[in-house]
């Protein structure tokens, strides 16, 4: 699977952990790098955890309140928490961004900072909306590769240069991050967006989880699962898969979450009583 370390031959453990307790109430494993759209099947493993009886499940779940972290922020994730009426608390990827606690923090320097600043600019290129034309400085027309691109939750026009123009052009050094580079120029026009779009779901969201309340329930997650996560792997010592295929992978995770719960049981079970 495709994730920020390269290729890799593994799975994505994922694990619904109580608040109280740090019991693991779901565990499973899934063969995809990316989070979108495993919050559901978690979800409906809670479900089962709780109760075979789906309504009294159901009923359950609506009480709880659910927190994730940005990897399972998408549109049809919120859409389906909506339509099922539980409480989460997702962040998305600018969450921080907005946090006044987080104002004075200092962003890490990007790469090719200053390369950037010696780039041509989005600015300099003779751009079209109505028309959707774009222009180069050195006078190379682009072609139009998406008219409405996706990028986040963002709608982009993108053009890209044509690789004989960028090939042969004698401002190439200006333009692109790295000369040697073989793809052209890529530019993403931001399109506008309507009100009736910045009220959608994923602005409802971001008010939900920017308000006092909801900032202190999200805070709980980072406490809540990620010692789950280090004591499987530092205490317990186990830090990776070692059989083959989605069914045994998916067994060998529920049993390091079992093994997790019986300690914390064994140690901490008379506290509970």
């Amino acid at each position: 699977m495709k994730t920020g370390h390269g290729v890799i031959q593994g799975y994505t453990g994922v694990a619904a952990v109580d608040n109280k307790h740090q019991i693991v109430i779901h565990a499973e494993a899934f063969g995809q790098g990316q989070e979108h759209g495993l919050l559901k099947h978690v979800l409906e493993g809670i479900r089962g955890t709780f109760d075979r009886n789906d309504n009294k499940a159901k009923r359950a779940l609506k009480k709880a309140k659910i927190t994730a972290d940005s990897g399972y922020h998408n549109r049809e994730m919120l859409e389906y928490l909506e339509s099922e009426g539980i409480d989460a608390y997702l962040a998305d990827t600018g969450f921080r961004s907005r946090d006044p606690r987080f104002k004075d923090h200092k962003e890490p320097q990007a790469r090719n900072r200053r390369k950037d600043k010696e780039r041509f600019a989005q600015s300099e290129f003779i751009i079209n909306r109505d028309q959707r034309t774009c222009r180069c400085p050195a006078g190379h027309v682009l072609w139009l590769k998406a008219s409405k691109a996706r990028i986040g939750h963002h709608l982009f026009m993108q053009f890209q240069a044509y690789e004989k123009d960028c090939a042969a052009c004698s401002l190439r050094k200006r333009c692109l991050r790295n000369p040697n580079q073989r793809t052209p120029r890529q530019i993403n026009v931001a399109l506008d967006i309507t009100r009736e779009q910045k009220a959608g779901i994923i602005e409802r969201m971001k008010r939900k989880i920017d308000s006092p309340r909801g900032r202190y329930l999200y805070s709980q997650r980072l406490g809540t699962v990620e010692p789950v996560f280090g004591h499987i792997t530092d205490a317990i010592g186990i830090r990776r898969f070692s059989l083959r295929g989605k069914q045994k992978v998916d067994g060998q995770w529920k049993l390091m979450a079992m093994l997790h719960n019986i300690l914390k049981i064994h140690r901490y079970g008379w506290a509970w009583e």
